[in-house]
């Protein structure tokens, strides 16, 4: 990459913690290259069976959004991002508002809607490769495609709300004409020759009570089920990305037959060994651009865990941190416990390192100091960007997560009834000690032991964010708290403990003893 000046300046050492940020200083032609393309969702979320990506805030979604335009696994494909939610969901959710039909009425009549936009951001995108295209667009040409989207549903909502089965009906009609069905055979007819990829990027925030908006989402996972197994045989493929935090309820209250709907799903669910990857082909790239590191791309198998590690890793940030005690702990589990093994989080985590290198004018080597203050430094902004994402969901989320506060890093799971009590004012809604150990649960604050070594210290635990569905938390269960709360929670520690939220797997073995 060839970067002006400024421009290698502002780029943080471990790049921005969100890819809009990183666009906005590399530009996209820079971006596609400075992207770890190395993960092994990349290529699981271009598989033409897939309609549906999962992940929670700070997983990547929009980043594999952007990868989809660059990807070299279907060549000569073109993307169609209708990537600014907020343009159609508000209104979406004024539609299913103005009508009186229950959800399983209002379903299929959403689904009619969705199928509308996403041909009305085909034909708007191919509008200038075919007449016939051309023809079903009643749009001006430079109107931008979310103002395009804006515009139609308002029309929707102006003209033809009213009566029930209007919409539906007024769909029907443009579905059925000769303009609308000649135009489709063109768009068919051009992705023969060239492949299209519609990704539908949705909101950042979701208030699972708000029931029209949850409808709305519910109708777009279903339409997507339907678009994929017509189209994607025929070279149009649809990715919906969706929060993994609001999946549950949907899966639980909303869609209306989970087994024909929701179906090979990719959820974007880092591996350590993936992260220490990622971490450090973006520390080799900032390294490169300012002149620091003389090592080639190619001289690394980026491919393997314990090349990007013996060249990459340790020379900068050393095997184990030194603290003096018998018990020494690597630095890469170090920083990477204190995360939901997601990039964003890493990578906050790793910029804070650098801040206090920099500051003690030792960067680009990272010594104990260094390590230990920059994840003390970072963590209750990791915390609080967790309370943040779920404030939608569970408001007053902060505050009712307060009520853990002194406890200790181990605890039996009948403790946290002791303290649900302490939040019941908090709650919107239905109060109970269960709803406040899902809770717990639900932010990936509380995990459940699933080994503790006394003589280590080393206890390995399963957080929900890590699993496709809910931790259940029962009274009996031996809890631990996730060492991204302890400063937050003031949380009481007594004894040395390394916890380890990672999954119980051969691969993660290593990762834990020098």
């Amino acid at each position: 990459m060839v970067l002006a000046e400024n421009i290698i300046h502002s780029l943080p050492p471990f790049g921005a913690p969100d890819c809009e940020s990183d666009l906005a200083i590399l530009g996209e032609a820079a971006y596609s290259r400075y992207y770890f393309h190395s993960t092994h969702f990349n290529q699981a979320s271009l598989d033409p069976s897939v309609y549906l990506i999962l992940g929670r805030r700070g997983a990547g979604k929009t980043a594999l959004t952007k990868f989809f335009s660059f990807q070299k696994t279907i060549p000569n494909c073109m993307e169609i991002a209708i990537d600014e939610p907020v343009a159609f969901h508000e209104v979406m959710s004024r539609i299913a508002e103005q009508t009186s039909l229950n959800r399983e009425l209002q379903i299929p009549q959403l689904v009619k809607i969705w199928e509308y936009i996403v041909w009305t951001a085909i034909f708007y995108q191919l509008r200038n490769k075919d007449l016939r295209i051309r023809a079903a667009c009643s749009f001006a040409d430079d109107e931008g495609l979310s103002k395009v989207i804006r515009s139609i549903l308002q029309s929707l909502l102006s003209k033809y709300l009213g009566v029930n089965n209007t919409v539906s009906d007024a769909l029907d009609k443009i579905f059925y004409s000769t303009t609308f069905r000649e135009a489709k055979q063109a768009v068919l007819e051009f992705a023969r020759k060239r492949p299209l990829i519609v990704a539908l990027d949705t909101l950042e925030k979701y208030s699972v009570s708000d029931e029209r908006l949850m409808t709305t989402v519910a109708a777009l996972v279903e339409f997507a089920a339907l678009f994929s197994r017509e189209f994607a045989p025929k070279n149009i493929h649809i990715k919906v990305f969706l929060m993994d935090e609001m999946f549950p309820y949907l899966i639980e209250d909303y869609i209306s037959n989970t087994l024909k709907y929701v179906k090979n799903e990719v959820y974007l669910h880092w591996k350590p060994k993936d992260l220490m990857r990622m971490i450090c082909w973006r520390l080799f790239q900032s390294l490169r651009l300012k002149g620091i590191c003389k090592l080639r791309a190619e001289q690394i198998d980026w491919d393997s865990y314990r090349d990007v590690k013996e060249k990459i890793w340790k020379p900068y940030f050393g095997e184990c941190l030194d603290d003096g005690c018998e018990t020494q702990e690597k630095t890469f589990p170090y920083i990477l416990r204190h995360t939901h093994l997601r990039p964003r989080q890493l990578i906050v985590l790793c910029n804070s390192v650098a801040e206090e290198a920099l500051r003690n004018q030792n960067f680009p080597n990272f010594s104990l100091r260094n390590i230990v203050m920059g994840v003390q430094n970072a963590s209750d902004s990791l915390a609080d960007e967790v309370f943040n994402a779920y404030s939608s969901v569970y408001p007053k989320a902060s505050r009712i997560a307060d009520a853990l506060s002194g406890i200790s890093p181990v605890f039996q799971a009948k403790e946290l009834d002791k303290r649900a009590h302490q939040t019941a004012s908090q709650w919107q809604g239905d109060y109970s000690p269960y709803r406040f150990r899902q809770f717990v649960a639900e932010l990936g604050i509380v995990g459940r032991v699933r080994r503790k070594d006394d003589t280590t210290g080393i206890i390995e635990a399963d957080f929900e964010y890590f699993k496709k569905g809910r931790l259940m938390l029962s009274t009996d269960d031996l809890c631990v708290i996730h060492p991204m709360f302890y400063t937050k929670l003031n949380v009481t520690i007594q004894q040395k403990l390394h916890v380890y939220p990672f999954p119980d797997h051969e691969e993660f073995v290593s990762l834990k003893h020098p």
